[in-house]
């Protein structure tokens, strides 16, 4: 059974209408508070609030707060509130509040613009290019497919090429952090700036997790954010292993196989554990309903508690990971489908469609699901220091159970353009939608309260589902490097144990022979 993950874009999916209410990270410790301002007016006002949301979750990784506003609610003197602020535009001439320019312009914290409507500054001020020693040209569309940076070259995706071009005025106040590039037909390079910093002031060409993906140059947004914040991290380089979708009918002896390797690595690994297994339309028994527990399967509970003593730790998976006696999409069998959200499949039968929550979807089914799940690790005699969400999907309300019951989760996560629902979305409903991210270093609370360690490089599979993507050793160890020009990196992938072992060893020592060291999941952070 391949599962499969959720594409890193924008979609749309129908939920129905629920109170909100407003959500800020609040983390433990706190070197100030950060702005993030975003355009909300117009069809596509929504584009920027998510990505706001996606921003916050990053600060996430810094011991630092955030506030999220429309920027068409800036009020004067706002910025001198906060230690930095960043903006977000996304909506192209979206008109800026006087006070917001006056206030830029104004001000000697950092601050950092994303894409649109900075030429309202660069040119309605005649002091603006003395100031930042740059100045803003026009927008490119022509596609600019690579963008360098530390020594290391990262992709964009020409689904969105559009770039805002900048010139630097004055080298010695204005610094080009990173460069956008494309090859000629001479194979000569052409290049513009991609992010520029002049005095306090950083500017980014582009909206950043517009189309992410693992080499992305959305990891370029994450390392900078130490400068931009001025807060530093030590540079390590961390990795983590995880053997995925572990249910009823795993083979004992692979995962006897699987500990001793690592063991002899000394690699500590994860085990992503399903504890209930259900097949309702018998797909993969000639039509005969199934279901099982691992606590039924003493031989794969010894393999388990092997695991654990070769250096394993438990990572709750769900419960079934697939909902009901429905196909949510394919079958309705464990690791195939989803379990906390719904999803169907297009006419072509290939492309998944996220609808919305599953019909079930309240505080006390998610509770009950989790409470089964470890009683079933229990009676096995196993306990969990982490959990992951099945395909990686759920609604807000599950989420923020799962922040609240795990100490860590260890995932990517859907983000939608809305705040936190106070009870389950039910009905029928209006359009909203959300994004898929992931995350190349801990994040110790996210938009929902997660503690989220990273899964950012993704998982060996040589052999896709119609729709999905082929993904080798090769894929894996090329992310693996452009993650290690960061710098507090990781390098976190999965690996089902139903593939050649020798997959698995040359991924593993391939990201040991890069620097980085295998670490266990944290049993607490901060």
């Amino acid at each position: 059974m391949v599962a499969r993950r959720m594409l890193l874009v924008v979609l749309v999916v129908l939920l129905a209408g629920a109170s909100f209410s407003p959500s800020e990270a609040k983390p433990p410790a706190s070197n100030g508070t950060a702005l993030i301002l975003y355009d909300s007016s117009g069809e596509y006002g929504w584009i920027g609030e998510i990505h706001a949301r996606m921003l916050g979750n990053l600060l996430g990784h810094f011991p630092v707060g955030h506030k999220v506003r429309p920027i068409e609610k800036y009020r004067s003197g706002e910025l001198d509130g906060y230690s930095a602020t960043f903006y977000i535009g996304s909506v192209y001439d979206n008109p800026l509040p006087f006070a917001f320019a006056r206030d830029v312009a104004l001000s000697t914290k950092p601050i950092c613009w994303f894409k649109y409507n900075i030429w309202q500054l660069a040119w309605g001020d005649p002091r603006f290019g003395a100031r930042f020693g740059f100045t803003f040209n026009w927008l490119d569309y022509s596609g600019y497919d690579v963008i360098h940076y530390a020594g290391e070259t990262f992709s964009k995706d020409q689904n969105d090429p559009e770039l805002g071009v900048v010139w630097v005025l004055y080298p010695d106040i204005c610094t080009e952090i990173a460069t956008a590039a494309r090859s000629t037909e001479t194979e000569e390079e052409e290049s513009i700036p991609y992010i520029v910093k002049g005095d306090n002031l950083w500017y980014f060409a582009d909206l950043p997790f517009s189309y992410i993906g693992e080499e992305d140059r959305y990891l370029i947004l994450c390392d900078v954010l130490h400068d931009i914040l001025g807060i530093d991290h030590p540079e390590t380089k961390n990795a983590i292993v995880r053997i995925e979708d572990v249910d009823t009918n795993t083979d004992p002896d692979a995962l006897r196989q699987i500990a001793d390797y690592l063991y002899s690595r000394g690699v500590p690994f994860a085990v992503s554990v399903i504890p209930a297994y259900r097949d309702p339309f018998g797909y993969y028994n000639l039509g005969v309903p199934e279901f099982n527990r691992l606590s039924w399967e003493p031989e794969l509970v010894a393999a388990l508690q092997y695991m654990v003593s070769k250096g394993g730790q438990i990572v709750l998976h769900g419960c079934t990971h697939q909902y009901d006696a429905i196909a949510n999409p394919y079958n309705g069998v464990t690791g195939d489908d989803f379990e906390f959200y719904r999803v169907e499949l297009d006419d072509d039968g290939f492309t998944t469609i996220y609808t919305g929550p599953v019909p079930k979807d309240s505080k006390n089914w998610v509770l009950r699901r989790i409470k089964a799940a470890r009683a079933e690790l229990k009676a096995c005699g196993l306990k969990e220091v982490a959990w992951e969400t099945p395909h990686y999907a759920a609604s807000p309300l599950d989420y923020v159970i799962f922040g609240v019951k795990f100490p860590v989760t260890i995932q990517r996560v859907l983000y939608f353009d809305l705040p936190i629902p106070a009870s389950a979305i039910k009905g029928t409903g209006f359009p909203y939608y959300f994004a898929g991210q992931f995350f190349p270093y801990p994040i110790y609370r996210d938009m929902y309260g997660q503690r989220v360690l990273p899964e950012n490089l993704g998982n060996y599979e040589p052999d896709p589902l119609p729709g999905d993507r082929m993904w080798l050793v090769e894929d894996i160890l090329r992310c693996a490097e452009k993650n290690a020009a960061l710098r507090d990196t990781w390098a976190s992938f999965y690996f089902h144990p139903f593939y050649d072992i020798t997959k698995l060893q040359e991924t593993v020592e391939g990201i040991q022979a890069m620097g980085f060291t295998f670490v266990p999941i944290p049993t607490q952070m901060p």
